[in-house]
């Protein structure tokens, strides 16, 4: 089972009445997968966005989230036994990478 999580706010794509913008998504088993968007490619970026006072964070089945909760969840699999990498991440590609912190992510749509 795998959950997908959304930032809402003041900001392109974060319409309170639309999807919002895709933070990533925790699957069983695996690390957790991050979206990257313009000017958001790292785990510290991420950080610092979900920060912001006007930022609200909301998983796929509504449940709010703070953003200490969203970060202690985005950090929860990296670098521990039993949650791998995807094997589409293993290496480099245009679409894929992942950082040295071991994060990985996605600069495509994905759900």
């Amino acid at each position: 089972m795998s959950t997908n999580y959304y930032a809402f706010g003041p900001f392109p794509g974060g319409d309170p009445d639309g999807e919002g913008l895709h933070i990533g998504q925790t699957a069983a088993g695996w690390r957790f997968l991050f979206r990257a968007h313009k000017g958001i490619t790292t785990l510290p970026d991420w950080e610092h966005f979900l920060r912001a006072p006007d930022v609200t964070i909301r998983d796929e089945y509504g449940v709010d989230l703070s953003a200490d909760e969203m970060v202690e969840t985005m950090k929860a699999t990296t670098g521990r036994e039993g949650s791998p990498l995807r094997a589409r991440f293993r290496s480099d590609d245009d679409h894929r990478y992942v950082t040295s912190g071991g994060h990985a992510f996605c600069r495509r749509d994905f759900f």
